[in-house]
């Protein structure tokens, strides 16, 4: 089953690394502020520094168009990954061990990278998001 597009791609990115990025707002936050997991797994996968991606869950509800956006003005595009189909670099988002929507880097079938401090991951994965490359813009 092929993926369905958040934005377009023709190619995949092959045995690309994560770079680590640690979150540094929790779900807990005594400010009240929602945790920048989302915005560190952004940062691991497109290899930037925190300070330079936006902290979507706190951008209200256009999270999610802002994100797209986001990754394609880096050049990647962001698709959906039906159940049961790979995923070679992306992320996943789920149920964390704190009981809460959590995000992790993923690559092949397992987590490559959880921004949380404990590393604990997820216990369950309810969505995956591949991250590819964009398609060069066509005059």
């Amino acid at each position: 089953m092929p993926h369905r597009p958040l934005s377009t791609t023709t190619e995949l990115i092959g045995g690309a690394d994560v770079r680590p990025v640690t979150q540094t707002i929790l779900h807990d936050d005594p400010a009240g502020r929602p945790g920048n997991c989302l915005q560190a797994v952004v940062a691991s996968l497109l290899e930037l520094p925190l300070h330079t991606v936006p902290h979507f869950a706190a951008g209200g509800e256009d999270w999610l168009e802002r994100l797209v956006g986001f990754c394609h003005g880096h050049g990647y595009a962001l698709y959906t990954v039906p159940d049961g189909a790979p995923c070679p670099y992306g992320m996943a988002w789920g149920l964390s061990p704190r009981g809460v929507r959590h995000a992790v880097c993923w690559e092949a079938d397992h987590m490559s990278h959880d921004p949380h401090p404990s590393r604990a991951g997820l216990l369950t994965v309810t969505e995956l998001i591949a991250v590819e490359p964009a398609p060069p813009t066509r005059p």
